[in-house]
């Protein structure tokens, strides 16, 4: 098991964050400076592509696509598309629960008097519905611009072999049926249009609204492209135009069923974007005589009783819809997309490329890590960084809108914000740590500061009480330092303490402590450590700092930098306080001093 998939296991979010701000650290330590920022982004990222891929995320990405499009302005009603609807009061007005073969004969015949360009039929007749079934057949036999529906996937999403409800013989014969199935997502919205089902036996069907506009874009004497798999239609004087594919991961989508080919709805943002006439208007005349010349005409049920009912991304929380409702309206927006698409120019819903998406998510957890670096250094005021923050989150849902609406382009919203979000929180991490490092560490030296040195000192003293061992303490003065910043300058100085701390911590195992006692004095505190083993550290001290022969011209030692050091140990009693340490390793110090300096000493009180 990957270490992902143990953070999602066990831990879920929290522990991403756990593990993002562990390996932040290590990162810092391992390259530093920038590099640590570089690392930070790179984590932040590597984590919400992590917890994208879940699919935890999709719900969010929806339902923010939803938000986005019932935010989008309003646009022009589609004028080449007439709905003929029954509704309920309809039905109450014919006094049948259903429309029978005689109704709809006498609906067609009136719609094909308006002479439209292409029918699109959204009523299963299969089974004869009488009286009227001969005058239907005579329709149908000889209406060439007629599409029927039959529907091919069956309840687990499978297409069959074989429709699931057949369409009429009449027109399965004349290949003039198309498949009515939509496409539902878990949240019981339609987003994806069916613009072809999986391969079904022999045949293959389109889309109900695909097959239509292709009907109608056919009149125009536009086709699609044979021989690529992709639809694309050649226009004379214009780019070809590409109806996108939806794929597994297109946009939010996370292992979704892209079987047949579907693309991304996207309907329009207006109160009625196709027309809609009842049957009882269009029976009694009460309709224009050209509203349907040269248009597709959907016919299908409105009617809350025996319609279909879709909720689309303009549906509210409460299911209160603001546009498509039914299914035959369904089918007629795909058909309008599909128009409006290779005809008007009108951009398609479209996502970017699933490498495209991670680049992008990176390329924003890179840039805001910097730009909070910037705006918040790490003693900064931490203002700054929330007001660069929230200026970069705003920005997010903003162009995500701009994209939409003026491209069609999805961009992951969510998981961009996500990614400020982790980024913010591994900053923070960060942040702290640097904190507690400052308040730990010596400016200067990097060593253990004054403070940690004795609270480090309490501890392994109470330690060694309870479990009688031997503590040990060696103090380091640089010989004549005061001499050597007067000659060399406080810079200068600097630099020699620095690298004198560094001699310090390489000359020392990892169990002890090396901190910076005051000015030019350092000490090493060796829990369970011998006299003879303090003493053999402290000299390999001595020895390293001799071995970088910095210049000192105003030392009396040498001509170069020298230490004097002094070595205490003892093993700590209740009888023996413990500044008695401290108090004998400076008189070994002083020792080295009054000997000579360059040299430790160990703390011998008769000799003293």
């Amino acid at each position: 098991m990957g270490w992902a998939d143990e953070v999602f296991r066990t831990d879920g979010f929290l522990g991403l964050i756990t593990q993002l701000g562990s390996l932040g650290d290590r990162w810092s330590g391992w390259m530093g400076g920038d590099r640590a920022l570089l690392g930070t982004g790179l984590l932040a990222a590597l984590g919400m592509v992590l917890l994208r891929g879940t699919g935890l995320l999709q719900p969010l990405e929806l339902q923010g696509l939803d938000a986005l499009q019932r935010l989008r302005p309003a646009e022009l009603a589609d004028g080449r598309i007439v709905i003929v609807g029954v509704n309920e009061a309809d039905l109450n007005w014919l006094g049948s629960p259903i429309l029978t073969d005689g109704v709809l004969a006498d609906v067609l015949q009136r719609v094909l008097a308006q002479q439209p360009r292409v029918i699109g039929l959204d009523f299963y007749r299969n089974i004869p519905v009488e009286p009227g079934q001969a005058s239907l057949e005579a329709v149908l036999k000889t209406t060439p611009n007629l599409v029927g529906i039959e529907k091919v996937i069956g309840e687990e999403g499978q297409p069959h072999q074989g429709s699931v409800l057949p369409g009429n013989a009449i027109l399965v014969a004349q290949e003039r049926v198309a498949a009515s199935d939509l496409l539902v997502d878990f949240d019981g919205r339609v987003r994806r249009g069916l613009v072809f089902p999986a391969a079904n036996g022999p045949r293959i069907l389109e889309g109900l609204g695909a097959r239509v506009a292709l009907d109608y874009l056919a009149a125009e004497g536009i086709t699609p492209d044979p021989g690529s798999a992709i639809l694309r239609f050649h226009l004379p004087r214009a780019s070809p135009v590409e109806l996108f594919p939806v794929e597994r991961h297109t946009g939010g989508y996370v292992r979704a069923d892209s079987g047949g080919y579907q693309i991304l709805l996207n309907p329009r943002r207006t109160a009625q974007s196709i027309a809609l006439i009842s049957v009882r208007d269009l029976l009694t005349g009460n309709v224009a005589e050209d509203l349907m010349r040269d248009r597709i005409v959907m016919i299908g049920s409105t009617a809350p009783s025996s319609a279909d009912l879709f909720y689309t991304s303009h549906s509210n929380r409460q299911f209160r819809t603001t546009g498509i409702t039914y299914g035959v309206e369904v089918h007629a927006e795909l058909a309008s997309q599909i128009l409006s698409q290779v005809l008007d120019g009108r951009p398609p819903l479209h996502s970017l490329a699933e490498a495209w998406e991670i680049a992008l998510i990176l390329a924003l957890a890179l840039g805001s890590v910097s730009l909070q670096q910037r705006l918040q250094p790490p003693l900064g005021d931490p203002l700054s960084g929330a007001i660069g923050l929230w200026a970069i989150g705003l920005a997010v849902p903003l162009v995500s809108y701009g994209s939409l609406v003026f491209y069609g382009l999805w961009l992951p919203m969510v998981p961009l914000l996500g990614t400020l979000m982790l980024t913010s929180i591994a900053l923070g991490f960060n942040r702290s740590r640097q904190f507690k490092a400052l308040s730990e560490k010596d400016g200067l030296t990097r060593l253990a500061n004054r403070r940690i040195f004795d609270q480090t000192l309490q501890r392994e003293w109470l330690r060694a009480l309870r479990s009688p061992q031997p503590l040990s303490l060696i103090i380091c003065d640089v010989d004549y330092f005061k001499r050597y910043n007067d000659s060399y300058g406080h810079a200068q100085g600097d630099d020699c303490l620095r690298r004198v701390a560094r001699a310090i911590a390489e000359s020392t195992s990892s169990s002890a402590l090396a901190a910076r006692y005051g000015g030019e004095e350092f000490v090493v505190l060796m829990p369970n450590s011998t006299t003879d083993q303090a003493l053999a550290c402290a000299n390999q001290i001595r020895e390293r700092l001799v071995s970088l022969q910095l210049p000192h011209r105003a030392s009396n030692v040498a001509d170069h930098v020298t230490i004097s050091l002094g070595v205490a140990s003892l093993i700590p009693t209740m009888e023996i306080p413990m500044g008695a340490l401290v108090e004998r390793a400076d008189k070994g110090l002083y020792g080295a001093k009054q000997a000579g300096r360059n040299q430790a000493k160990v703390y011998d009180e008769p000799n003293l």
